[in-house]
């Protein structure tokens, strides 16, 4: 009597592709085919792939049941599946092994593990001969082995796990680094007490584009603006490879993401990462800011003003910090409607407990139909005050506040002591201009080349549909040239840029009424307010003269000599005397 040939495949399974390189996948072949030869079985297959015993839907273990389910169509039954141990099956505990399992028998297949583990499966009723065999006769007698094995596959990966999540989680709360760097920053190994740990540093590439980001920001450049002029300069985002893992020993690049350009959303996720501080601020840190262990790109300084209080590093007096949301050191600012007719509502209430900024309105008597325009107090809400009602009639308000900016000069030597700083400025900053400039004209023939190239396939392009997408592509090129050589003349600044800016500088200096009054809206007139004092006049402090000023300008001799212009008849309006 011959007996017929059993056919069996063998699995090679290790958790990831790393461990590829220590020869495991080897080692689990050769046991493999030793527990083929001691069953007198073929080998027909070997799987060998990295894939983590952990994850439940197994794209590795359905390409073995289709592979069985094959050969049983070409009349080729398969009798055994060969793995090492119950672990490399699975790690998710007993119930999916037993799942798998039975998939396995449904088609006659019995699992088969190197260690001997797993047991056939025995027939109570087998004593009795005949085929006497029902689904509650038939047993595993390993089954109590099996669970045991399968429960301590799970309960090793759980304990990894804690391990190596665990000594991460410790080494994020010590403000050392364990993912991979934020775009513009780079990970550097260093050793700590004999330890090698990871900490961040500016990437020597990327990490410009970034500095550039916040410092542009902080001054209050419009995001449009620096989207463009970084893009200018030859900012793409990062590039990350796609890879096709069908293959799991041999991965292969298919192509790439990323490499596009800036985008103002972009932009913003970028602004608000805590990291280019130097400070962590994440889930493992339960969500507590914590310094790190390394500088940060910017300073704290530099990115609270370049997040405008959207997210706000706060450093308290002990060295920790704090991370605010939608805050403003200055208290809450009420935003104000532009209204030419009121320019002067940046003036501040003078009752020192309020120092809201001033409102404007008018209010029609009835039987002369006339209006009444007022200044008066911005912060106190209808029936809800804090302090007496503040009002002064519009005419007298706006006479005062014009009668003092007119009285304010600038100190005698100022302008040309400021011209000569200028231009110790511009030659400090003429290297930094000129790479900028560099590097965007370096970006502008990166661009015409690839334009070129456009241009060649669209010659020799025969399809409609072709020739009409390189259009397009060769189209939004000439649009990026375009805006990236005009960025790079405006940071082309000469000697001869700095003197126009002197003339104007001595129009503003010598005319402040004017500009405030004739400013576009309430947010330019509070930044020209700056150029003049050290923070923003209460209304008594312009009635008295005692504003704090920026250093370069002074009271005229004539405005302290002659005050009676501030003296004003007495209305029937309601005073408030500070």
């Amino acid at each position: 009597m011959v007996t017929q040939e059993k056919n069996c495949v063998i699995d090679c399974r290790v958790s990831d592709p790393q461990q590829l390189k220590g020869g495991s996948l080897n080692d689990q072949e050769e046991l493999g085919r030793r527990t083929a030869d001691r069953l007198g079985a073929r080998v027909l297959k070997v799987f060998r792939k990295p894939h983590s015993a952990t994850t439940t839907e197994r794209e590795d273990f359905q390409e073995i049941i289709d592979y069985i389910k094959l050969m049983l169509s070409r009349g080729i039954p398969i009798h055994y599946y060969i793995i090492k141990s119950i672990d490399r099956l699975t790690r998710e505990g007993y119930p999916e092994y037993v799942q798998l399992k039975a998939q396995l028998e449904k088609l006659g297949v019995q699992a088969i593990d190197a260690y001997g583990t797993i047991q056939p499966n025995q027939n109570t009723l087998s004593h009795l001969g005949g085929d006497f065999k029902y689904k509650w006769s038939i047993y595993s007698p390993s089954e109590a082995g099996e669970m045991l094995a399968s429960h301590e596959g799970k309960q090793e990966v759980r304990n990894i796990l804690t391990r190596m999540i665990g000594a991460e989680i410790r080494l994020v709360q010590e403000g050392y680094a364990v993912r991979r760097a934020p775009d513009g920053l780079t990970n550097k190994r260093v050793f700590v007490e004999g330890k090698e740990k990871v900490i961040r540093e500016l990437h020597p590439d990327r990490g410009i584009y970034f500095q550039k980001m916040f410092e542009l920001r902080a001054e209050g450049v419009a995001d449009e603006e620096i989207v463009t002029r970084l893009n200018a300069t030859g900012f793409r985002t990062k590039v990350h490879r796609r890879w096709d893992r069908s293959d799991k020993e041999h991965p292969r690049i298919v192509g790439q993401k990323g490499g596009v350009l800036l985008t103002v959303k972009q932009l913003q996720r970028y602004i608000l990462q805590t990291e280019y501080a130097g400070v962590i601020y994440e889930k493992w840190t339960h969500h507590q800011p914590i310094r790190a262990k390394y500088e940060g790109i910017v300073s704290i300084e530099q990115f609270n003003r370049a997040n405008r209080g959207k997210r706000y590093i706060k450093e308290n007096s002990d060295g920790s910090v704090e991370v605010l949301h939608n805050y403003s050191p200055w208290g809450k600012v009420k935003r104000l409607k532009n209204n030419p007719e009121y320019p002067h509502k940046w003036v501040l209430c003078p009752h020192p407990s309020c120092k809201c900024e001033v409102l404007g309105s008018g209010s029609t008597n009835g039987k002369t139909n006339k209006k009444y325009g007022a200044y008066h107090c911005g912060g106190a809400k209808k029936g809800k005050r804090d302090h007496i009602s503040f009002r002064v009639p519009k005419d007298e308000f706006e006479k005062i506040v014009r009668a003092y900016l007119e009285g304010l000069k600038f100190e005698e030597g100022f302008l040309a002591g400021l011209e000569l700083h200028l231009i110790d400025q511009y030659r400090e900053c003429e290297k930094e201009i000129v790479l900028e400039s560099s590097a965007i004209s370096r970006s502008v023939a990166e661009l015409k080349a690839e334009q070129a190239k456009k241009l060649e396939s669209f010659g020799l392009a025969e399809s409609p549909v072709t020739r009409r997408k390189l259009e397009e592509q060769i189209t939004d090129l000439d649009i990026q040239i375009q805006v990236a050589e005009s960025e790079r003349g405006k940071i082309e600044v000469t000697e001869k840029s700095i003197k126009a800016f002197i003339r104007y500088a001595r129009y503003a200096m010598e005319h402040p009424a004017e500009l405030l009054e004739n400013a576009d809206d309430l947010q330019s007139r509070r930044a020209l307010v700056s150029l003049f004092f050290e923070e923003t006049p209460t209304y008594s402090q312009i009635v008295n003269g005692t504003p704090k000023l920026q250093p370069i300008f002074t009271l005229s001799e004539e405005f302290k000599r002659d005050k009676t212009q501030l003296v004003t008849p007495r209305g029937i309006e309601p005073r408030f005397t500070p």
